[in-house]
């Protein structure tokens, strides 16, 4: 097919031409392009299988693929989502280390680069550059996602529960150094009820950590013609606001108020950006911690609108030998309990300030 033999010849121009990737540099594009395999895909061929496991992550050159997901109580899979050229399928599980929650099939011939996990994971630990950008790449990625399915949650008028504290993330698998850092750069600042920290379709100034009170997500969309102002889900003691807008280094998707009177440590965007800059081993840190809040918020919005084979309802008794969607992994809860310890102890340190 000399189509595609063309497109081989040229991969790293046609890789650099792609809208995702905006951050990786020419010569972690040449790396991939000749450490991934080329395939390419008749109509119908299934790159991922939902539930099994998955040893690439695929980047679509050429043609599309359809994303299914499975429904509650029926055989057929829904289709959620088209992907073309210039998009990225499978870096969920790669981020997080899960089974895939969804299925991705070609839906006309199509040309992709599918890179090893394995390849990529030895990349990164001898090229740790090359895994703080590739965690950027794949985190606003994912970003942009959680934007869509957030938007598409408010529209259907579906309130999503509450997931695991992005905190619990970011704090398993920053250092102390790290925490320490962040506790003595932000600022500390007491928001009375009814103040706004973020404003939907402005800038957002800094990331905010939610030390005391209650804050509420709103999300504001027109309605036959009228303004309507939707609260999605409130954020409790250790969640985490403003990441998205950080890492799209665009201006807010929803509003964010104090319900009640609170405390945050507000740590500035830019200070965060130089950080990120000059030491990139935290910037490795950083990204994979928030891509990992990401997918956990994708997958629980997916479960809320009742896909996933294996979500159950909360009257089902859990069997033993079955990995469900929305519960948390035994690997993930060692750290979820010394990022914990963690939070605790930038708590106490900020109150003794």
């Amino acid at each position: 097919n000399k189509t595609a033999l063309s497109l081989v010849s040229t991969m790293p121009p046609v890789l650099t031409q792609l809208n995702n990737l905006k951050v990786l540099e020419p010569p972690d594009i040449e790396w991939m392009a000749q450490t991934g395999t080329h395939k390419e895909m008749p109509v119908d061929t299934v790159l991922i299988q939902e539930g099994q496991h998955s040893d690439s992550i695929y980047f679509i050159l050429d043609g599309t693929v359809a994303v299914l997901i499975s429904q509650n109580n029926s055989e057929d899979d829904q289709e959620i989502a088209r992907c073309s050229k210039g998009e990225v399928v499978g870096e969920m599980s790669f981020i997080d280390d899960r089974l895939p929650s969804a299925t991705v099939k070609t839906v006309e011939p199509s040309l992709v680069l599918a890179l090893s996990k394995r390849q990529l994971q030895i990349k990164m630990e001898r090229d740790p550059d090359f895994g703080a950008r590739l965690y950027q790449e794949l985190t606003a990625i994912l970003s942009s996602r959680l934007r869509s399915v957030s938007k598409l949650l408010a529209q259907n008028k579906i309130v999503p529960g509450q997931a695991l504290r992005k905190v619990l993330f970011l704090f398993a698998i920053l250092n102390d150094n790290d925490i320490d850092w962040m506790v003595t750069r932000g600022k500390k600042q007491n928001a009375p009820a009814g103040t706004s920290l973020i404003q939907q379709d402005q800038p957002v100034e800094a990331l905010y950590f939610l030390l005391q009170g209650n804050l509420a997500v709103i999300f504001s969309m027109m309605v036959e013609g009228k303004p309507v102002e939707k609260e999605l889900a409130r954020r409790a003691s250790g969640e985490i606001v403003g990441e998205m807008s950080f890492v799209e280094a665009g201006n807010a998707s929803a509003s964010i108020k104090c319900a009640e009177n609170s405390v945050v440590l507000a740590v500035p965007q830019q200070m965060l950006r130089e950080k990120i800059q000059r030491d990139r081993g935290f910037a490795t840190r950083f990204y994979r911690a928030i891509s990992l809040v990401l997918i956990d918020r994708l997958r629980e919005g997916l479960i809320q609108r009742g896909f996933g084979q294996k979500a159950y309802s909360q009257d089902q008794q859990l069997a033993e030998d079955i990995e469900y969607e929305d519960e948390i992994p035994l690997d993930v809860l060692e750290p979820t309990l010394l990022a914990g310890t963690r939070f605790k102890w930038m708590m106490n340190r900020l109150q003794r300030n």
